[in-house]
């Protein structure tokens, strides 16, 4: 439920609100990067085709002698499990709140997107801990840097020499990387590294005083997508004083493959959505509570962040500093 601090006065005369963190869903990556997949049953099971047992890189084509048996594959099946589970967060709107805040903004429907964003804001926070924590098991093993990402070391930091070996690593297994995630401190390092503007301008003088866009960085490492992870939380918890942190950590620059839509379309994994109680994803309702005079706002979702094929992705460790 709402209030309104002590010490503070609300100010008839004044026709507005001030909304702090207004550009709080921007750089959210979650969803791009585990894209929301319905489902009809909140939990089962799927398929996997692995590479190993279902021999899809296997030469085993060989040639026969004429009336002679051909070489033969042996293809096994694997499967895996996912169950969702219902997160979610309401607040009450008081009638009487309502009336006189109505006053400054639209109180209710801007409650219900400040709801919307904490729910995305928890989910990108989900996808971000699977993916970024080391003992996901991803096939590939975590990948040294060149160089240490690092200010001191910003002239000789190479991120298009460690994204392009891994990209190599990840095109031995049958995949073609579309796609680099990192957080925002990273990227605002590497676009004023030397080595990267020397790649993208030529080697110039004062390089330093042209940074690189998301679009240029995506074009030198040579990928569709530059995902940079701006989302900010308050790690200090409720009730206290607002600290921020970004929730797609420094520690790691993830190289993968990317896609939505059915398993078959490949990609790390995705947010597997129960479509029987919360289809498409996020879910705004409302209900009454007369016994508090108050409409209860509600935002929910019912999802299993899943990663669907570890072969998919590596990641490259930066020592950021």
């Amino acid at each position: 439920m709402a209030y309104v601090n002590g010490g503070t006065t609300i100010r008839a005369d004044i026709s507005q609100a001030l909304i702090e963190a207004p550009q709080a869903d921007i750089g959210l990556i979650g969803s791009q990067l585990l894209p929301l997949q319905n489902v009809d049953a909140k939990a089962g099971t799927y398929l996997k085709v692995q590479l190993a047992g279902g021999e899809l890189l296997t030469n085993n084509a060989l040639a026969r002698e004429s009336g002679s048996s051909y070489s033969r594959g042996i293809r096994s099946f694997s499967s895996a499990n996912y169950a969702t589970n219902e997160v979610g967060l309401e607040e009450l709107i008081p009638d009487d709140a309502a009336k006189d805040l109505n006053r400054f903004f639209a109180y209710e429907s801007e409650t219900a997107k400040f709801l919307l964003r904490q729910l995305k804001l928890s989910h990108e926070k989900r996808v971000s801990d699977l993916l970024w924590n080391a003992t996901t098991p991803f096939t590939i093993a975590d990948q040294t840097r060149a160089v240490a990402y690092t200010q001191a070391l910003v002239a000789t930091v190479d991120v298009a020499r460690d994204v392009a070996t891994a990209k190599l690593a990840l095109a031995q297994y049958g995949y073609e990387a579309n796609c680099v995630a990192m957080s925002a401190n990273v990227f605002e390092l590497i676009r004023r590294s030397t080595l990267l503007q020397n790649q993208f301008f030529g080697v110039i003088s004062n390089t330093g005083a042209r940074l690189l866009s998301e679009a240029e960085i995506a074009a030198a490492l040579g990928i569709q997508n530059l995902l940079v992870g701006r989302a900010a939380y308050n790690t200090a918890g409720k009730n206290k004083t607002y600290s921020g942190s970004f929730v797609v950590p420094d520690t790691k620059i993830i190289v993968g493959q990317i896609a939505g839509g059915e398993f078959t379309a490949g990609g790390i994994g995705r947010t597997l959505v129960w479509s029987g109680d919360s289809a498409g994803g996020f879910v705004s309702e409302s209900y009454r509570d007369e016994a508090r005079r108050s409409q209860v706002l509600r935002v929910r979702m019912n999802t299993d962040e899943v990663v669907i094929d570890p072969n998919a992705a590596v990641r490259i460790t930066t020592n950021f500093a």
